[in-house]
Formats: structure tokens, sequence, C-alpha cells
């Protein structure tokens, strides 16, 4: 065998690695998600969206399977946006809106950041069934963005990318 079929060999092992390590957290970031929603209690009724960030919105091919909206960063994270639609009491004015979440895995633990600036979370891989902390974090956010900077999303006064952005401007009556 030659240096280069040896060297060929090696490339394909540490490619076989990495789908491994792709694969590992693709599945926690399906599992963290559907777990949140869960939570939650978000209405299994309405459709939960992958989406890619840092792309413009494509109104006709904005469907992502996870797979295809995960996307690696320079820091090698694993960035997507999860779109939720919220509603006023009776299904009047939905809103849809999109979380970003980056996620990483570094030795036992997941780590993992609400928006390109969050803090690093770390999740042990051995206690992904203890989530209540995070997902209570998770609400915070929301609920501090209804309360804080939902005007200054729909007035386009927010001038970074932040953990939750509107997907598009609310129609108001």
């Amino acid at each position: 065998m030659s240096k280069f079929d040896e060297i060929c060999q090696l490339y394909q092992r540490a490619r076989k690695e990495f789908n491994v390590y792709e694969e590992t957290c693709r599945h926690f970031a399906k599992e963290l998600i559907d777990d949140m929603i869960d939570y939650f209690g978000w209405p299994r009724s309405q459709e939960i969206t992958f989406l890619q960030l840092g792309e413009e919105i494509n109104p006709n091919n904005r469907f992502y399977a996870l797979a295809g909206a995960m996307k690696m960063d320079d820091e090698s994270f694993w960035h997507f946006g999860v779109e939720l639609t919220v509603e006023e009491p009776g299904g009047a004015f939905p809103l849809s809106f999109l979380m970003s979440f980056f996620i990483k895995k570094i030795g036992p633990h997941f780590i993992v950041k609400l928006g390109p600036k969050g803090n690093e979370i770390k999740i042990h891989q051995d206690r992904r069934g203890e989530l209540g902390p995070f997902y209570d974090a998770v609400f915070v956010q929301i609920a501090e963005f209804f309360l804080k900077d939902y005007l200054d999303a729909v007035t386009k006064e927010e001038k970074k990318p932040g953990f939750i952005m509107l997907s598009k401007l609310p129609e108001h009556p």
C-alpha cells in the first residue's frame, strides 16, 4: 500500500468521524427542540419550521429538515433557526418569530448558545433529560422579547440579530 493510499484511508476515517459528530449534534438539537416544544405545551397543530440562519428568508423555499438548516460557523457551532407562531387568545393576529440556536459538542458536554452572542450553556450528554431550567431560561428570553423588544422589532429599530427575531412584520388592524 502506498503512502497516498494510507493518507486516503486516514482521510476516509476522519470524514466518518466528522459525520458521526455531525449526526450526534443534529440528534441532540432535534431532541432539544422537540422536548422544548413539549415543555412549553406548544400546540402540535402548529407547524415548527427549521431555517438556515444568515440567509434572506425566501418564502418559496424556506422549509428545511433540521439537517438542511444546520450550518457550521467560524467558531465550530452548528447553528439553525426555529420558527414558531404565537397568536392572541382565540387565534387572532398570528405572528411568527425565529429563535437562533448554536450547538457544538466538546467531550461529554453539548455547548448551547441562545443567539450568536448568547452565553455558553454546558449540558452533559448524560443529563439531557434534566433540561427544565434550560427551557425556563428560553421561556424568559421569549417573555423578555415580547415585554421589552417587540416594539423595536416591529418599528425596525432592532439593529443586531439576537436570539429572538420576528420572521416578518406583524399585521395590525
